[in-house]
């Protein structure tokens, strides 16, 4: 835990700069006994407020704003998750997917990174959607990211459950795969994020087509919902180069790029 502080530290300096490292040693202190007992940072991060933070990657910069923001600042755009070394390419007038985009911190960093490259989000909970495009108002990046609130694919048994207690989730859209890629007019990908706690496992259905139309992939992978080394594997099979397998545990986020 000391070593991943250490990090974080030193990664929220490069990103947001000293004043808000230090903000966050002081946060850490503040809750300490919280981090102990959980051993995570999430009571930190909520100390750290709704921001604006503004945050910089490499050439692109932008603003995180929102309860918990500062915890999508470390997973994103400091620990660079999805966009390890050179592996965070979108070529000009590129099409992003973001499944699971929760808050748009990843849909944040994707639109700065290249200035004509547009987004569609996939978000279905009401709480986050809101969070979603405020992140994207108070970037000006409205004209350029589309928000579909609904679950795209299979199920999980566990967002099974969450849909059936959740109100948060009473009126969403369930749409095939098929369905959201004619919406939206997606014949190609050229990166593909994807966080869905556990229903990630329908992209490797032999019915499915997401996979197969994009060049970049950046993928977190739950061992509770299917066989995490089978989806690499397949990812392999289907013709993608394993860049980065980042583990945690029997889970992990698989960058992978096509060729």
């Amino acid at each position: 835990m000391i070593g991943k502080l250490l990090r974080d530290f030193f990664g929220i300096m490069r990103v947001a700069g000293p004043v808000r490292a230090v903000q966050w040693l002081g946060a850490i202190a503040i809750t300490l006994p919280t981090a102990l007992r959980r051993r995570d940072l999430l009571a930190a991060d909520a100390v750290m407020g709704n921001g604006p933070f503004t945050v910089r990657h490499d050439r692109a910069t932008a603003k995180l704003v929102g309860r918990q923001a500062f915890s999508g600042l470390r997973e994103i755009w400091v620990r660079r998750v999805y966009s390890r070394g050179d592996f965070f390419k979108i070529p000009d007038g590129g099409v992003v997917v973001d499944l699971g985009a929760n808050m748009g911190n990843f849909s944040a960093l994707a639109l700065a990174t290249n200035p004509t490259a547009r987004v569609v989000a996939v978000e279905p909970g009401a709480h986050t959607v809101a969070k979603f495009r405020e992140t994207m108002r108070v970037n000006g990046f409205e004209d350029r990211a589309t928000l579909c609130r609904a679950f795209i694919g299979l199920f999980s048994r566990q967002q099974e459950s969450d849909v059936a207690t959740d109100p948060n989730y009473a009126d969403v859209e369930r749409l095939t795969e098929t369905e959201f890629l004619a919406r939206h007019g997606i014949d190609h990908i050229d990166f593909l994020k994807c966080d869905i706690e556990g229903s990630e496992y329908f992209l490797v259905d032999p019915a499915s087509r997401l996979l197969d139309i994009s060049d970049r992939v950046g993928i977190e992978l739950h061992a509770f919902g299917g066989d995490v080394k089978g989806f690499l594997a397949n990812l392999e099979a289907r013709g993608f180069r394993l860049e980065t397998v980042i583990w945690d545990g029997p889970d992990c986020i698989a960058l992978a790029v096509r060729g």
